[in-house]
């Protein structure tokens, strides 16, 4: 075959080729790829719908937000005390709302991506199928057109007809080779963007767990002023005045206790580091309930939260964070039962809300040694101003609280 005769043949394939890119089809594609556009189309629609919702619902969050703000810059009364705990339990409820529409919203989501991916890979199969046609195509329309060349044909002159639709057929087989590769590549991107909503959506169910909890938290915070307060500005102003002077008498304590013990921490060969210290209760149970100052903390607008909370069934061991001394076992209006240790290095460990004191003052006690027993629950005797049973644990150096997860090893 002559090399006029083999271009001949070739501009004949690729015009069979761009026929039947035109009008090659997968039985059945047509059906199930509409299916998958309504589809689509719905699931875009319920996301547009949940996202205005979230909108509306934050709209109203940030009104919440802003009352609290307003009470939290006023002096302390009962009644600013209730509306601030109220407005705070109003918006908690109006976060579980949002997040659990941002939760469909993103189920919503995922939906979407499935459906996109499944049309995007029937796009693909149908490409595969032209490709392959066309490749079979070209192999019997090739046999034939040489068989056409070596004997003649009265009709070949009708081939150069075809001629004019060369430009056309070399931009169908681009396009297609072009599609497929844009839509392999849209495939991988779709699967990782939908991994990334896999992964918000785990973190907008712990989100939701949390606020949940501290809507719990706050409506026991409500309940638990009401039935110390007995709704009397009287009692409120004296519950104030019994958590200041609690507080007071800590930092006074420990500032005159603490060169005293550990002058006998000293002398003590077991002592070891204190400033590495053991968790005095699992927080694999359920966590940490509440941070070192703590924006979300109930009581917040009273005291500062100087500690953190590790939530407990009432009555679990509770352990010496390191060795040292107890400086004193006391009941308070905040704290309910605790206990303070003093060790080396200027630091000092509080352990309060706990149901049951097992140690004396100036008793020395081992890391890991058992020292009473956490979870004071709400209202029961000693658990003092606790929205549920927990440990409420604190770290002091120098007498000032600072973050026990600094401290916190093992």
């Amino acid at each position: 075959m002559n090399s006029k005769a083999q271009k001949i043949g070739l501009i004949c394939v690729l015009v069979a080729a761009g026929f039947l890119v035109s009008n090659f089809s997968v039985p059945g594609l047509y059906a199930s790829s509409e299916g998958l556009v309504t589809e689509i189309n719905t699931l875009k629609k319920e996301i547009e719908d949940r996202q205005s919702n979230i909108d509306h619902l934050n709209n109203r969050i940030d009104s919440y937000r802003q009352k609290i703000a307003e009470k939290q810059a006023e002096s302390a009364t009962l009644g600013g005390e209730l509306e601030l705990l109220e407005n705070r339990i109003m918006k908690t409820e109006l976060d579980i709302l949002a997040t659990e529409e941002e939760i469909d919203s993103v189920n919503a989501e995922i939906r979407l991506t499935d459906a996109e991916i499944s049309l995007l890979q029937a796009q693909l199969d149908q490409d595969r199928e032209i490709l392959i046609n066309i490749i079979q195509k070209i192999q019997v329309f090739d046999n034939d057109l040489s068989l056409q060349l070596l004997f003649g044909s009265d009709s070949f002159s009708e081939l150069f007809d075809q001629l004019q639709h060369l430009e056309n057929v070399n931009d169908d087989l681009t396009k297609t080779l072009e599609r497929a590769k844009e839509t392999q590549i849209q495939l991988v991107d779709n699967r990782t963007s939908q991994e990334g909503k896999k992964t918000r959506l785990t973190d907008l169910r712990k989100t939701l767990e949390r606020s949940r909890q501290l809507s719990q938290e706050e409506r026991v915070a409500k309940e638990t002023i009401l039935v110390e307060t007995q709704q009397s500005e009287a009692q409120f102003s004296a519950l104030l005045y019994s958590l200041r002077q609690e507080q007071a008498y800590i930092d006074q304590q420990i500032a005159s206790l603490q060169n005293e013990i550990e002058k006998k921490l000293t002398a003590n060969d077991t002592v070891g580091d204190s400033s590495v210290m053991s968790w005095p209760a699992d927080p694999g149970y359920k966590g940490i309930s509440a941070t070192f100052h703590d924006p979300t903390y109930p009581y917040r607008h009273l005291f500062e939260h100087s500690g953190i909370d590790l939530p407990e069934p009432v009555g679990t061991p509770l352990k010496a964070a390191a060795p040292g001394y107890v400086a004193w076992t006391r009941t308070g209006a905040s704290y309910g039962n605790y206990v303070m240790i003093i060790h080396t290095n200027g630091l000092a460990t509080l352990y309060a809300h706990l149901s049951k004191i097992g140690v004396v003052p100036d008793q020395f006690v081992s890391r890991g040694e058992v020292i009473g027993a956490t979870g004071g629950a709400a209202g029961a005797p000693g658990a003092g101003l606790s929205t549920g049973p927990h440990l409420h644990f604190e770290v002091r150096k120098n007498g000032i609280p600072v973050n026990p997860l600094d401290y916190l090893a093992y």
